[in-house]
């Protein structure tokens, strides 16, 4: 009989692996940790405290096996000093990690090509700083509600690799003479922390036109104050707002983007794209369905939001009653 080495080897040729080397585990440690710093810091630079210390330790137990005094000094520090100075006003602003690129979202050919354009020139910031120029970062997005606004926010900020700050319109109005304008602030200068995507929905709500005589004194200061924080935004900082109502806007507010893109209500062809997403093979399994998107598709419904609902009808009647009422369905919409 061999010894106990010889004994491991053969039995590692057998099940076709190499033992696992005290050296192999600590250079698995090491990456594992090293992995972790970017989410620190992006942690430490958005004033996480929560996140700075659950990343904090979970880089002291990657290294504790084999480094336990780096372990130790790492819980210490994160225990009484490193703690981010400020914290994200969390009534104003949901901070999102964004979900789905500009593929998820269904576009006309020009508007995708001009958002392309704009994450290219983010990619290329060291290039036009070279050349005395900064990314564009300042889009209005506008057009009939339902149509992909909000996601095509979400998607930029995916597409940019950055984080997704969502405005809470509704803590952000407040009643109280002034608030609205500090909330503002608040959300303006905490945005300027790091890269991201600012997202600002009902646009119109805060930036009205300063001549609408429907306008009040408040509201007036509010647009005012907007004209100039908007130019003071970093380009770091991509601002988009959003609005259903872009007639409502104070004309000069608009000027201050760079891009003005109108989400328009979809045509067929659009809507066709979008039913053959919602109905295809990968989410309907066992059933072929996508010979309907066409029938969807030349249906009177107003925007992509009622497509994916309608779709969303057919794949529940396909799982609740193995598609026996999808022609009923489809026929009398």
């Amino acid at each position: 009989m061999g010894n106990l080495n010889e004994i491991d080897s053969d039995l590692s040729d057998l099940l076709g692996a190499k033992p696992i080397t005290v050296k192999a585990q600590k250079r698995a440690s090491e990456a594992s940790a090293i992995k972790q710093l970017p989410k620190l810091i992006e942690a430490f630079q958005w004033h996480q405290a929560d996140r700075v210390e659950l990343v904090g330790e979970s880089i002291a137990s990657a290294v504790e096996a084999y480094h336990p005094d780096v372990s130790k000094k790492i819980r210490s520090v994160f225990g009484r000093t490193l703690r981010p100075l400020a914290m994200k006003p969390e009534k104003l602003l949901d901070f999102e990690d964004a979900r789905h690129g500009f593929d998820a979202v269904i576009l006309p050919v020009d508007i995708q090509r001009e958002c392309m354009a704009i994450v290219a020139e983010h990619s290329h910031c060291d290039d036009l700083a070279a050349y005395g120029l900064t990314p564009r970062h300042k889009v209005l997005l506008h057009g009939a509600p339902g149509n992909g606004k909000t996601m095509l926010a979400e998607a930029l900020a995916f597409e940019l690799s950055i984080p997704f700050l969502r405005v809470k319109y509704g803590g952000l109005i407040d009643s109280h003479l002034g608030e609205t304008g500090k909330n503002l602030q608040s959300i303006l200068d905490y945005a300027k922390t790091a890269p991201c995507v600012l997202f600002l929905d009902e646009f119109d709500g805060i930036g009205m036109d300063r001549n609408d005589n429907r306008d009040v004194g408040e509201m007036r200061r509010i647009t005012n104050q907007l004209l100039i924080a908007i130019e003071r935004l970093p380009s770091s900082c991509v601002l988009v707002a959003a609005t259903n109502a872009d007639s409502l806007l104070d004309s000069a507010l608009k000027r201050r983007f760079d891009f003005v893109i109108e989400v328009p209500t979809p045509t067929v062809e659009l809507r066709l794209q979008c039913a053959q997403k919602e109905l295809a093979s990968a989410i309907t399994p066992g059933h072929d369905v996508l010979h309907l998107a066409d029938r969807v598709a030349r249906m009177d419904l107003p925007n992509l939001s009622a497509v994916v609902d309608f779709c969303k009808r057919i794949r529940r009647d396909l799982v609740l009653n193995s598609g026996a009422g999808v022609e009923a369905l489809v026929g009398t919409a």
